[in-house]
């Protein structure tokens, strides 16, 4: 299982990209409504955790 995701770490990685930029434009366009903010602020979040998880790969 770990070689799949090693072999599909870039595309992982620009989900990761995706999520973030989507929640980051979010947060921007929807600052003090309430449920957009916290959506934008799990796409953040989830966005970042993949990135980190998919630039911490190692081939094993």
């Amino acid at each position: 299982m770990n070689l799949f995701f090693y072999k599909n770490r870039k595309v992982i990685l620009a989900v990761a990209i995706l999520l973030l930029i989507i929640g980051i434009i979010m947060a921007y366009f929807y600052w003090g409504v309430e449920p957009q903010e916290t959506i934008s602020g799990a796409f953040c979040g989830i966005g970042l955790s993949i990135a980190i998880f998919s630039l911490s790969l190692k081939k094993g």
